[in-house]
């Protein structure tokens, strides 16, 4: 077994531990009747199997006193065949919060780690 094999290995049983399915889904540049721009959804990619590990342990409410969310970082580890990209978003099935990709560490060949945000869905609108 070589060592790129072996660390594969390693990589899925520790994802198998706590695994989550999630279905990315990238968010693209589309122009408006205006001429301007906003972000809409792609075509969701295929559910896929990560571990969703928060980056922090904080206790603080999610939204401050003043109203004011507190983004929350997360590393989603992946296969190292996972298939994802900066901007993609997910839902964990709760309808009041979602993750944004905001960048993808380098994998060396035996799995990917994308840095995610949680971000709050503000009166129904992400």
């Amino acid at each position: 077994m070589t060592t790129q094999t072996a660390q594969r290995a390693i990589t899925t049983a520790f994802i198998a531990d706590d695994p989550t399915s999630i279905v990315l889904v990238p968010w693209e540049t589309a122009t408006t009747p205006g001429g301007g721009r906003s972000m809409v959804p792609g075509t969701p990619r295929a559910a896929q199997t990560f571990k969703l590990i928060p980056m922090t342990f904080d206790q603080r409410p999610t939204v401050t006193a003043g109203g004011v969310e507190r983004i929350i970082d997360y590393t989603l580890l992946g296969e190292w065949d996972s298939v994802g990209e900066v901007w993609d978003r997910f839902d964990l099935g709760d309808e009041t919060e979602y993750f944004l990709v905001v960048a993808i560490a380098p994998g060396h060949g035996y799995e990917k780690k994308y840095l995610c945000e949680r971000h709050l869905y503000q009166d129904g609108v992400a």
